[in-house]
């Protein structure tokens, strides 16, 4: 699908350890190898969360990465992605399709380390299911990820 359309040669996959995710991924990966699409993975185990990540949380040598988790956590990588200013132009996350409409809105007992604005203020840049929002504000822009409008609509 997405990554061969815009012949995206490496991907970083950021997983959390749900059979769920596990099964998902593992068929990715699969995809991944028969298109000689080179990856890296990050995973973490639920009860940790995204702290669980040792280091860096976002591969060094990718600049696209696909997100697979639950909503939550992917909520607080929308966090770490604002402070560590991992936005368009140069890198570009991918969210899953099936999370609710406005999924980065949701205020949770999660201890988040931003603001609602400022997940909106990165999800506007985010390659998600419907992303209106994302494709209005690119323009008709050049970014390293290979993502203009033109080709999106």
């Amino acid at each position: 699908g997405t990554v061969r359309h815009y012949k995206w040669r490496h991907v970083a996959i950021i997983v959390q350890r749900e059979n769920l995710f596990t099964v998902v991924t593992e068929r990715l990966k699969v995809m991944l190898k028969n298109s000689n699409i080179s990856f890296t993975e990050r995973a973490f185990e639920s009860s940790i969360g995204v702290a669980g990540l040792e280091g860096d949380i976002f591969d060094a040598d990718a600049r696209i990465f696909l997100i697979v988790t639950y909503a939550i956590h992917a909520r607080q990588l929308l966090c770490e992605s604002f402070h560590r200013g991992i936005v368009l132009p140069r890198y570009l996350l991918v969210t899953p399709a099936w999370y609710a409409q406005g999924w980065w809105r949701i205020n949770d007992d999660t201890d988040y380390s931003c603001s609602v604005h400022e997940r909106e203020e990165v999800m506007s840049l985010t390659l998600g299911p419907l992303q209106i929002d994302f494709l209005a504000q690119l323009g008709d822009i050049n970014t390293d990820t290979g993502i203009v409008r033109l080709i999106i609509i």
